[in-house]
């Protein structure tokens, strides 16, 4: 055997070792909730605004947590998908307190600069809540995924579009399903239950559908919830905002989950899910008299 070919051999059999998987699975990166352009959410190390910013000590922990998880994933994504809210927006009901930049074009561009360390074949983005990303008939989701060059698909209305409220991605055989909303618990023991919901509705819907939900994404709560029943997995995907303002109207909120996740599809049809979470303290400061 010739001297490249066996040292080819040898690299493959250490790539094996080293991640446990065939090199020819396909992964899928799920990010939502970025939320850039408020004070409270994560930005990059210097945000390009006219009027200058300087990230809080906060912003820039969670900067370092965001490369910090990204150098964890395992393999270069087949497809990176934004699952709502790549910005915060105008914040109108606030008259823009909060932000850091009210501007749609400064927030997009931060986002974008945020993202282009992250190598992938596709960009899959769906579309959150608008009062987020939408101004009157204008989405600012769809002017930031073609900005960002997203992956074209079909929306559940038929028509090609580069971001929709639902997207389903096929591999090897197995479906995973998106949409960003789903009902928020904020109890621990009772967060399972808005995602069984949901699988239990896709499994009714199979059929209706055109497909079997292999696997069920959802976003918008902030915290990481996984449910797993022995045909189909689910998951609420975290986050990269703080508690805002409009969180301390019932008292002090709970700190939500920040990272991503990771679906790795095996060519067998195994399905490994990978979280890549923060375990990053945010003491809070006492004031000593």
């Amino acid at each position: 055997m010739a001297t490249k070919q066996k040292e080819k051999i040898g690299r493959d059999i250490d790539a094996l070792i080293k991640t446990g998987r065939s090199k020819s699975s396909k992964s899928i990166l799920v990010v939502s909730d970025m939320h850039v352009g408020a004070k409270s959410a994560l930005c990059s190390d210097d945000p390009e605004t006219d009027g200058g910013y300087k990230p809080s000590v906060n912003q820039k922990k969670l900067f370092q947590e965001w490369n910090r998880t990204l150098d964890e994933v395992t393999q270069n994504p087949t497809a990176f998908v934004i699952n709502g809210e790549p910005i915060d927006g105008s914040n109108p009901k606030s008259q823009g307190d909060g932000l850091w930049s009210n501007d749609f074009n400064e927030q997009m561009n931060d986002s974008a600069k945020l993202i282009k360390r992250i190598k992938r074949e596709h960009t899959i983005l769906t579309r959150g809540s608008g009062y987020h990303v939408t101004r009157e008939a204008t989405s600012f989701e769809k002017i930031y995924a073609d900005k960002i060059g997203a992956t074209r698909y079909t929306s559940v209305q038929g028509r090609k579009t580069s971001t929709d409220y639902e997207a389903t991605i096929e591999m090897f055989g197995k479906h995973i399903n998106f949409t960003h909303h789903i009902g928020y618990s904020g109890w621990w023991m009772y967060r399972p239950t808005p995602m069984a919901r949901e699988l239990v509705k896709m499994h009714f819907s199979h059929k209706a559908n055109g497909f079997h939900s292999d696997v069920v994404v959802r976003s918008h709560v902030h915290y990481y919830c996984l449910v797993e029943f022995p045909n189909t997995i689910g998951f609420t995907s975290p986050a990269w905002k703080f508690p805002d303002g409009f969180m301390y109207r019932s008292g002090i909120p709970e700190l939500p989950t920040i990272g991503n996740v990771e679906i790795i599809i095996e060519p067998n049809g195994e399905i490994i899910i990978k979280k890549h979470l923060s375990e990053m303290k945010f003491p809070k400061p006492v004031i000593h008299l």
